[in-house]
């Protein structure tokens, strides 16, 4: 009886629905532009935009609320819900613009890293997808889900990278693309301990760098803009933090690196060079705990290569996206991969159900048109998939 008065209880003190679907989009609302990785949530469930701006988001309570680092936030309920989403970009406040010291700004946020980050071992759920587009298009396609245990989420001097410090529980997985190209080329993808370190380097600001810093109206964040070299002599590095004022809380993080290439290098008839890097790391707060961990992160890179024989280069894009939910947890992970090889040499088995279920990052129509043409096409290249 004391239980069924306990479930009574709970649906006479909130509105109980059953479950609500949605699809839409989300684009900014000045320049109709889609918005990635636009958090859709409410008290129970969690999804997110993908490059095309869309999402899918499904959930029993009737609230939905849509947020974005460095736009407004928006609420509505599934009732309300429209096909298009628009989001308010913040706007700063032009007259408190200042130049400050990188120094000052980084110190902020070292000394309340203690406060706002997990610095001990930790478990969490993560989605990867990793897109290699070689000369604007997609050759190969790799998503992957599982749990992961952290020895810390951001490293301090006290705390050095171990080789052991990730242990993954590889769950789900769908892939499919070419092994090599018509050049003979294999693409090494990066290995789960290098996807994760990579994500945990957020220190880009040095004593050369120019740094401004932006208060935004109606809300506690700053943005901190910070540029270095010229772009022929130094190369060119160039971003900008989103910080907490309240509590100096890093809310974004975005760099853009252009390497130079060396005058005595430019004429070589054979290379692989990385001639762009782009990276935006997203952290979210966690409401039990108060504390904050990387929710959402994308890196992508261009790689040019060239052999010999080869008359032109050729352009390689990798784009890699890492998205964390149920952090900070103690549950048990069972390593049932090698944390330091390709991610593209891994094997497990397709779980067609997971996959035609899974909303938490939509396939774009880029990828469902890559899909679709290596189904149909006797491509000429090898092709290595888990979707036979």
């Amino acid at each position: 009886m004391a239980n069924r008065l306990f479930l009574f209880l709970i649906c006479t003190t909130t509105v109980c629905y059953g479950q609500q679907s949605r699809s839409g989009i989300v684009v900014t609302a000045d320049g109709m532009e889609p918005l990635e990785f636009v958090s859709v949530f409410n008290g129970i469930d969690h999804t997110m935009t993908n490059e095309d701006g869309r999402f899918k988001f499904s959930s029993e309570l009737d609230s939905v609320f849509f947020y974005s680092p460095g736009y407004e936030k928006l609420e509505t309920t599934f009732s309300s819900l429209r096909d298009t989403i628009y989001l308010q970009k913040n706007i700063v406040k032009l007259d408190e613009v200042v130049v400050t010291n990188a120094k000052s700004i980084l110190q902020r946020i070292r000394d309340s890293i203690h406060v706002n980050y997990l610095l001990t071992p930790h478990t969490e759920t993560f989605f990867i997808r990793a897109v290699l587009r070689r000369n604007d298009t997609i050759v190969r396609l790799q998503d992957m889900q599982g749990k992961l245990k952290r020895k810390t989420l951001l490293y301090t001097r006290e705390l050095e990278l171990d080789k052991n410090d990730y242990e993954v529980e590889l769950q789900q997985m769908r892939q499919v693309g070419i092994k090599k190209d018509q050049n003979n080329v294999y693409f090494i993808f990066p290995s789960f301990f290098r996807v994760f370190s990579e994500f945990v380097r957020i220190n880009a600001m040095g004593p050369d760098f120019e740094v401004t810093q932006n208060p935004l109206e109606n809300t506690n964040e700053i943005n901190v803009a910070f540029t270095y070299g010229d772009g022929k002599n130094t190369g060119l590095q160039y971003g900008d933090y989103l910080i907490n004022e309240k509590d100096n809380a890093i809310l974004s993080f975005n760099v853009t690196v252009i390497p130079i290439i060396p005058e005595s290098k430019q004429n070589e008839t054979q290379y692989d060079r990385t001639t762009r890097l782009e990276s935006a790391t997203f952290f979210k707060k966690e409401t039990s705990s108060g504390r904050y961990y990387m929710n959402y992160a994308k890196q992508k890179a261009l790689i040019s290569t060239k052999r010999k024989e080869q008359t032109h280069a050729t352009e390689f894009e990798i784009e890699l996206i890492l998205h964390t939910t149920n952090p900070f947890t103690s549950a048990n992970v069972k390593s049932n991969v090698n944390e330091h090889k390709d991610i593209f040499k891994l094997k497990h088995p397709y779980n067609e159900a997971y996959w035609q279920a899974q909303n938490q990052l939509l396939l774009t129509d880029e990828m469902l048109e890559f899909l679709a043409r290596l189904k149909d096409d006797n491509t000429e290249f090898k092709v290595r998939s888990n979707l036979d």
